[in-house]
């Protein structure tokens, strides 16, 4: 599907997200791909599942655009935790791809080079052994917790309105 990578291009475009905005994205987002994944029986007289390879990518590309807002909605200090944070998300080894997740989180150009360097350092190396340091990340939340933040989110939303 074509219109994913155009997605998290358009996401990109966003700068300086607030959290809420991070949070309406997210919820949106989730929506989105719930919708992209019934695509296929959409009308359709017969209920079948989709083709395993159409799930496949609707599931790794949404998921990359909800990552990508879970690292906005992240606090960037302390450094070290952000940049791992990331790295563990997005598994994304592109400084530019950092770069413009830095710009959606809308920090000054100075705080933006010192958090560049910090991640090419943090960077995994190719299997030749790890560093042995502490690693200062959050753990993924599972499925479950996910629906269950997103369910939240959800109701929050309708209460406002």
């Amino acid at each position: 599907i074509s219109f994913i990578p155009k997605f998290i291009n358009h996401l990109f475009r966003c700068k300086t997200i607030s959290m809420v905005g991070a949070e309406q994205l997210l919820l949106d987002t989730h929506s989105l791909k719930t919708v992209l994944l019934d695509l296929p029986s959409i009308g359709s007289q017969v209920v079948r599942k989709a083709p395993a390879s159409y799930t496949k990518i609707v599931v790794k590309g949404m998921t990359r655009a909800e990552m990508i807002l879970k690292v906005v909605m992240a606090p960037h200090e302390p450094s070290v935790v952000f940049v791992d944070n990331y790295i563990k998300l997005l598994a994304d080894g592109n400084p530019e791809t950092f770069q413009k997740t830095l710009d959606m989180k809308g920090l000054k150009r100075s705080e933006q080079s010192s958090m560049l360097e910090l991640f090419r350092q943090r960077l995994p190396t190719p299997p030749s052994g790890t560093d042995g340091g502490p690693s200062l990340s959050f753990s993924t939340p599972t499925p479950e917790q996910e629906n269950s933040r997103i369910r939240k989110l959800e109701k929050l939303i309708k209460k406002r309105l």
